[in-house]
């Protein structure tokens, strides 16, 4: 195996490495219990600017430029080898909500009232300190209330980050593809993610003779999930999807190793939320979605 290409693997194996050995010793799981003890309403307002900050991630890095196959450390193969790092910026996004009390039916038929004292609580990019607790009361006047600690935020952060290893490989008849990967890895506040996407570009540019500039289409399909460590949320939690189509345009400037790029980008992206409610009060399976 050549030089050039036996180092970006190397690289990329030790970065996968890395980034998955901590998910056999971490078992913090802390999206899974926030989520244990509220109703879908408030489910849906507190993970809300999670699934915006990974479909913003998500969608992003896709392209450098729009020379396909300028990029690879095999200049007749051309395969690329690396790491995107994707960043969500979450001032825009909501850090707390008006919480409204719901109702809850339970997987034995019960019907819970679920009652938030406070006036605002944290979603899970706000304040970290406990916002205060919620009463659920059974319909069954022989049933006592039980109260319970309302979930507080999991991460106050200015950006969302993201990090996944991606191969890219063409060109054959100027169409290059690339594929991302990232195995399950622990995250703390968050649980397990695991994410995988496939690309394909085709370069318009080689159908204009002499183009001073490079012109390509892409189209993605990506999939992300989170999923919990601990019972009772143990499986997926979240599940993201989506696809993007974009248009690129990209000048290299000869004396420099500069590159002005662009694009047009449009996107579909969609989550679904499950997840199990369990209290002394009763036991519920949870499901919502969230389509951007």
């Amino acid at each position: 195996m050549p030089d050039a290409l036996r180092h970006p693997l190397l690289f990329l194996l030790a970065f996968t490495f890395l980034i998955a050995a901590p998910a056999q010793a971490q078992d913090s799981d802390e999206l899974g219990d926030a989520l244990s003890s509220i109703g879908e309403t408030y489910a849906d307002s507190y993970t809300q600017p999670v699934t915006d900050a990974l479909g913003a991630d998500l969608n992003a890095g896709l392209f450098r430029t729009a020379e396909v196959g300028g990029e690879g450390v095999i200049p007749v193969v051309g395969v690329y080898v690396g790491v995107a790092g994707m960043g969500a910026f979450t001032s825009g996004s909501a850090s707390s909500f008006a919480p409204q009390d719901e109702t809850i039916t339970t997987d034995d038929g019960r019907t819970l009232d679920i009652t938030y004292g406070p006036d605002r609580v944290p979603t899970a990019f706000g304040d970290e300190s406990s916002p205060g607790q919620a009463t659920i009361s059974d319909r069954d006047p022989r049933t006592p209330d039980e109260t319970v600690d309302l979930p507080r935020g999991l991460l106050n952060t200015p950006v969302a980050p993201l990090a996944v290893p991606q191969i890219g490989a063409g060109t054959v008849l100027g169409t290059d593809a690339q594929l991302r990967y990232l195995p399950e890895t622990s995250i703390s506040d968050y649980g397990s993610v695991s994410m995988f996407g496939l690309s394909v570009r085709h370069s318009l540019s080689q159908y204009i003779p002499l183009s001073p500039i490079n012109l390509a289409v892409q189209g993605t399909w990506q999939n992300l999930s989170v999923s919990g460590n601990e019972e009772p949320n143990s499986g997926k939690i979240i599940d993201a999807s989506g696809w993007v189509l974009n248009a690129q345009i990209s000048k290299s400037v000869p004396v420099a190793p500069i590159t002005v790029y662009g694009g047009l980008q449009y996107e579909k992206f969609g989550v679904d939320v499950g997840y199990t409610f369990q209290t002394d009060a009763g036991t519920s399976t949870v499901s919502l979605n969230q389509d951007d």
